[in-house]
């Protein structure tokens, strides 16, 4: 780039700082991002986006420009996963998924980090440059412990975290992460927190600590690091911003001050171009006529197409009811049920559906407890109902029954007869929809995309 054309490039965005933006690829990680970028491209700002190029269409469309990068799911990852699944549920399982999924794969993301600040400072060598990414993409992480700068910085460029999923840390007021336990900060709720804490890091999660410390090693670390590798995510940033409003956490006392709660994203538009089913207008008047008293939509996300596990017993669950509508979304385009499977004459199915487009017709969420189903539950102002152990799940679970939220079904593949009972205590109790409306007014207060452009004109020079 010449000087004249960096001149013309800061002209352009009004001397604002370039935004890089990177997120581990799934869309629970990157959809977060994604709505960052689209609103600090419609802001005036520049913003560059790595990615594979499963979402370089929607990274273009934003405005921003897109960077290749390969994604880092091997062949070799999911033998890992495979081989992980057959571990019991606990935190033994969860590690193993943590180190296939995260840790084995950092070198090369922060190798590809590195190499884009390199692209990007050469570019325009006297122009900010302001990393933003998803806090459990890491790439950033080894600079903070050691690591040589890109080439053509002589300080690391301010960062930004976005926390994208349940704030899972090492904590003197919680259990360790995986085991589902409730927040307690009493003397004796710490002493128990700082045993288990010290069981499970020389237990079932050491391999996934060794992994973590070795794999910062090989990214040229020279600090040596501690055994909280979650903590480490929530201090690798000058800040970061925690896509919830508080009263969706645990609290904390040894919270990182870094940290800011921002509240959820906001409800997103339905695309003009989306075709609504046929039977639409069913679910807009469910609520105006006497045929459906009640709206249950039903969804595993985008991952796990299991349908036996909860989309199925959800469907059977109100078979019989006629008073209830159920709304199931496969989550995946061109998915179907199994065949030989009977849809009962109160159920809808379709492989795709918005969740903010069904969500503003809903009484309850039934979800199998991913973070996005969550936030989207509370910007919505819906209670939900929870069947969620593995991964992060059961954290999630915990948050939304803390928050008074929802109730969890307390297993990952409930009958029909636990998917009734807790859909009915939630319809019947409105204790929850309170909830829900209090974490969506609180949330709405909050005004989240436009907390990250603060906290950027904040780091900017």
């Amino acid at each position: 780039m010449t000087a004249a054309t960096a001149n013309n490039s800061e002209s352009h965005t009004g001397g604002k700082p370039l935004i890089l933006i990177a997120a581990f690829p799934g869309e629970g990680h990157t959809n977060p991002l994604l709505a960052i970028a689209t609103y600090l491209v419609e802001k005036g700002y520049e913003v560059v986006f790595i990615s594979p190029p499963d979402f370089r269409g929607k990274i273009e469309e934003a405005g921003a420009e897109w960077i290749h990068t390969d994604n880092p799911l091997t062949d070799a990852t999911f033998r890992a996963l495979g081989a992980a699944a057959s571990l019991p549920i606990g935190p033994e399982r969860f590690a193993a998924q943590i180190k296939a999924v995260f840790l084995d794969t950092l070198p090369g993301r922060t190798e590809k980090t590195s190499e884009v600040l390199t692209l990007l400072k050469a570019r325009d060598p006297r122009r900010q440059i302001i990393f933003i990414e998803d806090v459990f993409n890491w790439s950033f992480m080894p600079f903070r412990h050691g690591r040589s700068l890109p080439h053509g910085f002589t300080e690391a460029p301010k960062t930004i975290g976005i926390g994208v999923a349940a704030v899972v840390l090492e904590s003197r007021d919680t259990g360790p992460v995986s085991l589902g336990l409730p927040p307690d900060s009493t003397h004796s709720g710490r002493q128990r927190n700082e045993v288990l804490q010290e069981l499970v890091e020389k237990g079932p999660m050491k391999p996934m600590i060794d992994s973590w410390q070795n794999a910062m090693r090989s990214t040229g670390c020279t600090t040596i690091l501690d055994k909280h590798v979650f903590r480490s995510c929530y201090t690798a940033h000058d800040a970061v911003l925690q896509l919830c409003s508080p009263s969706l956490e645990y609290p904390i006392s040894d919270l990182p001050p870094s940290v800011e709660f921002i509240g959820v994203m906001p409800r997103k538009a339905t695309s003009p171009d989306y075709e609504y089913p046929t039977w639409w207008s069913e679910v807009e008047r469910a609520q105006e006529n006497n045929k459906y008293r009640h709206v249950v939509f039903v969804s595993q996300g985008t991952v796990n197409t299991d349908y036996s596990e909860l989309v199925l017993p959800s469907i059977e669950a109100f078979a019989h009811r006629q008073d209830v509508l159920v709304v199931v979304a496969l989550g995946v385009r061109g998915a179907q049920l199994p065949p030989g499977f009977t849809i009962p004459p109160n159920a809808r199915v379709l492989d795709y559906l918005p969740y903010d487009t069904i969500l503003e017709y809903t009484d309850v969420f039934v979800s199998n407890a991913g973070y996005g189903a969550l936030t989207h539950s509370v910007r919505n102002g819906v209670p939900i109902v929870l069947a969620g152990e593995t991964e992060e799940k059961i954290e999630v679970t915990m948050r939304a029954v803390y928050a008074g939220l929802g109730v969890s079904l307390a297993t990952q593949k409930p009958t029909a007869e636990q998917v009734r009972k807790g859909v009915e205590q939630v319809l019947r109790d409105t204790k929850y929809k309170k909830a829900a409306m209090k974490l969506k007014r609180e949330g709405d207060s909050m005004d989240a995309l436009a907390a990250v452009e603060r906290k950027v004109k904040e780091l900017s020079k």
